[in-house]
Parts: structure tokens; sequence; C-alpha cells
């Protein structure tokens, strides 16, 4: 199916509005139409039909009022509306299909056992079938450059490859980023060929690789490389994508194929340093 919206969450607030206004400087900046959307619960959660009604009105009201406004900034932009029956994260895995990104704001921070967090970030980024884009609340200062870790896994080289596309479009910098442990990773000592495991390439190695792919692919780009061994993977991204205005990020990296979304994407995603992609698992079934 050929990708022809950018599908953004809209629910009024100020964290809503923002990602709003990104995902419709996308869809702008790439030729596509933004959809609005606005999840509504089923009929049985509400006691009273005439509860119902009036959220649905709500929900109407409030998407005029985005596309009016959202309009007005971007007056070529093809502006598209719904309100869809369900709870938020079904209804935007079903209406990913197809599309070019999945948009949404989240502005709920996590305690230290990660609970509080806004879930519907979370069940999006698991259940989309299209990259998904959680946007923070806005935060002062100037930020550029688009940062993406990799960790050698296919599902990193998805996202490195989407980063470098973004880099190069938005006219920014690229940073290669690669979190290495100080100590061996025992449970996963390399590549599963039919011989057995093969030696992981060694870090510095990983990275430069992946810089010269892109450099190939994308002449004009400008490309650092950088490798990380303060901290956890998680802790490195979000830290080393405090100044960026774009972090991407695989949805599994080695070693997890047994969870929908790995658990650096999850740990950033509890603490986002900026706009965070989250692509696609490259096993993902087709919907």
């Amino acid at each position: 199916m050929k990708e022809h919206e950018v599908v953004a969450g809209a629910d009024g607030s100020d964290t809503g509005q923002g990602a709003a206004d990104w995902a419709a400087q996308r869809a702008d900046g790439l030729g596509l139409r933004l959809h609005l959307v606005r999840a509504v619960p089923d009929r049985g959660y509400f006691r009273q039909p005439v509860q119902y009604a009036e959220a649905v009105a709500a929900a109407r009201a409030m998407l005029d009022r985005e596309r009016a406004r959202v309009g007005t900034r971007h007056p070529a932009l093809r502006i598209a509306t719904s309100w869809q029956p369900g709870e938020p994260a079904p209804v935007l895995s079903g209406l990913s299909v197809g599309a070019e990104m999945v948009v949404l704001g989240s502005d709920r921070s996590a305690d230290s056992r990660g609970e509080g967090f806004g879930s519907v970030s979370f069940q999006a980024a698991v259940l989309g079938h299209s990259p998904v884009a959680v946007i923070p609340a806005p935060r002062a200062g100037s930020r550029t450059g688009v940062v993406v870790g990799i960790d050698g896994s296919d599902d990193s080289e998805l996202a490195l490859t989407l980063a470098a596309a973004e880099a190069n479009r938005r006219g920014e910098t690229l940073t290669v980023l690669h979190a290495v442990s100080k100590a061996p990773d025992a449970a996963d000592p390399g590549r599963r060929t039919e011989r057995g495991y093969s030696p992981k390439p060694d870090s510095r190695t990983l990275i430069s690789i992946a810089a010269r792919r892109m450099r190939e692919h994308f002449p004009g780009l400008t490309i650092h490389e950088a490798l990380e061994s303060d901290g956890g993977p998680a802790d490195v991204l979000v830290r080393g994508a405090e100044q960026a205005s774009l972090l991407v990020i695989g949805c599994r990296g080695r070693g997890g194929l047994r969870n929908p979304i790995g658990s650096i994407a999850e740990k950033v995603l509890l603490r986002l340093p900026c706009p965070t992609i989250i692509t696609r698992p490259a096993s993902q079934p087709a919907p």
C-alpha cells in the first residue's frame, strides 16, 4: 500500500498540539496528507447515551479547531480529520497500516519504577505498523542534528537508514551512536549463522562501516561517529540526544526478539530527550 498520509493523534492539549504541528510540518514537507485523529471510548464506556453523544460532539469540535489552527500555519496542506471509536492505541494501530508515520505527543513522566508512563505512547509503539514518532513537551533552546542508535541488528539498520534520510532531508548532521558495554555480554556473543555464532565486528568498526554506507547513499551528509561506554544504551541515547532535533531508534535490538518492543526503546520512551522516531521491527509480519 502506498504511503499517503501522516497520522497524528489529537487531544487538544498543549503537547497534543505540538505533536500535530510536528506532524503537519512533516506531511507538508513530504507532500502527504495530514490525518488528525481523536479516539472516543466505545458506547459501553458511558453510563448514559447522551454522554457518548456529548463525547463525540466534543471530539468533532476539537478536531475542527485543530484543523483550523494547523491550516493557518500550513495553508497548502491537505488535512483530514476523523473521530474513531475505541481506545487510542488500537485506533492508531489500525490507521498506521499504509501511513508514512504515526505521531503523538507525550508529556507524562515516570517514577523510578516506570509507573505513570504515558501508556498510549508505549502501546502505539508496540502495535503500530508504521514508524511511530513520540513528541515531548517543547523545551527552551535551539536544537539541531539527528542522532541514531545502532547495535548491528537488523532493526538498528532500519533505524540508521531512516535517520540518514531524515538528516539529509532536513539539512542537518547525523550522529551515529553506539553504546558498548564495559563488560562482555555472554548472552549475545555474536550473529547467528548456519554453523553457529560468528563474532561481532568490534564497536569502532561497526560504527565506521555504518557511517561509510550512509555517506555513499547521501554524499552531502555530514556524519559524526560516536562510541560511548559511560552507562547503559538507553542512558547513552538519552544523553546523546539532549540537544538534538530528532532521535531515531530501532524497535528492538540484539536479544529483543522475545518482546514486541525492546527494553532500550522502552526506557528511552520514559525519558524522551527530543522528538523520537521508533522504527518497526525488521521481522514484523504484514498486517
